[in-house]
């Protein structure tokens, strides 16, 4: 079968687009894996409204990524590390949830079917919110004007935090932190990861690995994929109940895994609540407009937002 020559060029482009990755910086290929799928799936007639959408999504994850590594280079974060597993010991009357767990569900040597589903879930976390994003976009693009202003509003807060308070994850903790008489916390994707294909894991961690190991507070893994709750609000029962499962599924394989403390999970939560919040407040309000990125419009034109309150400016329109 002869390709067509519109196809031959996008894969030509997309191959490009894998060696750039591959070559400059390992770590954006994801990204490239990303426009790869973008060159030849979406037609050349909607590449710029995606090309308009997901240039900021991109450039928000950059941002964030970039800024968070120099949170942990800091003075005050050789002194503030360990506060967070103080509280929560302090929280849960002198031991970490994490280590309660790990010694009530974990048997060293003996994976259980546990073990998989949390790492699965902790892992999924590289692709589920890619894949709503790019859903909402397709289908609901006032949905991913706000989610993609509640994760810049989210993520600017959870880099506050991480400033404020760089903490080391469980699996990091000194075993001063650690609950007397119980055992170190354990990094339980390890051996599962090497079980699967130890290269494979260490490969796709450098990729998506993280760029500071001891930005645990808030927990932005979490932060991220609890955004789900608030897009499910628009759709059925099913879809609503199934990112409550999710979630608490997430929040449950962080703490187990040992990468993240209650507390951190739960700020997370809050940074999300807040962000998304703001994110309504702020495209209602008709002061603050993003273009409409609807499939084949024109990136430039603005969305149609309810007119503010009588006597107030209007936003602009075209």
């Amino acid at each position: 079968m002869i390709l067509r020559r519109d196809f031959q060029v996008r894969v030509a482009f997309a191959l490009v687009l894998v060696v750039v990755s591959l070559f400059t910086n390992r770590q954006f290929l994801g990204w490239g894996l990303f426009a790869v799928l973008a060159v030849l799936v979406v037609p050349f007639g909607r590449a710029r409204s995606l090309l308009g959408a997901f240039a900021p999504y991109a450039l928000i994850w950059f941002v964030f990524t970039f800024l968070r590594s120099l949170a942990d280079e800091t003075q005050w974060a050789r002194i503030v590390n360990t506060k967070a597993a103080e509280m929560e010991r302090w929280l849960f009357n002198g031991e970490l949830p994490t280590i309660r767990m790990q010694a009530d569900w974990y048997t060293a040597g003996s994976l259980q079917w546990h073990d998989y589903y949390f790492t699965f879930i902790h892992w999924s976390y590289f692709l589920a919110p890619h894949a709503v994003a790019v859903y909402l976009w397709w289908n609901k693009p006032e949905a991913f004007r706000q989610m993609l202003l509640g994760l810049a509003l989210l993520l600017t807060l959870g880099l506050a935090l991480y400033f404020a308070l760089p903490s080391n994850p469980p699996w990091m903790a000194p075993e001063s932190v650690n609950s007397p008489g119980a055992p170190t916390t354990l990094r339980i994707m390890e051996p599962i990861g090497k079980q699967l294909g130890g290269g494979l894991y260490q490969a796709g961690y450098n990729v998506v690995g993280e760029s500071n190991p001891i930005a645990a507070m808030p927990s932005i893994h979490f932060a991220v994929t609890f955004l789900f709750v608030f897009v499910a609000m628009d759709y059925a029962r099913g879809w609503r109940i199934a990112a409550w499962v999710y979630n608490i599924s997430m929040g449950l394989a962080l703490i187990y895994l040992g990468e993240h403390y209650v507390i951190d999970i739960l700020v997370g939560a809050a940074v999300t609540t807040v962000g998304w919040v703001l994110a309504g407040k702020l495209l209602r309000s008709g002061y603050f407009v993003l273009p409409a990125w609807r499939r084949g419009e024109r990136v430039d034109r603005f969305a149609e937002w309810p007119a503010p309150p009588s006597g107030e400016r209007q936003p602009a329109v075209e």
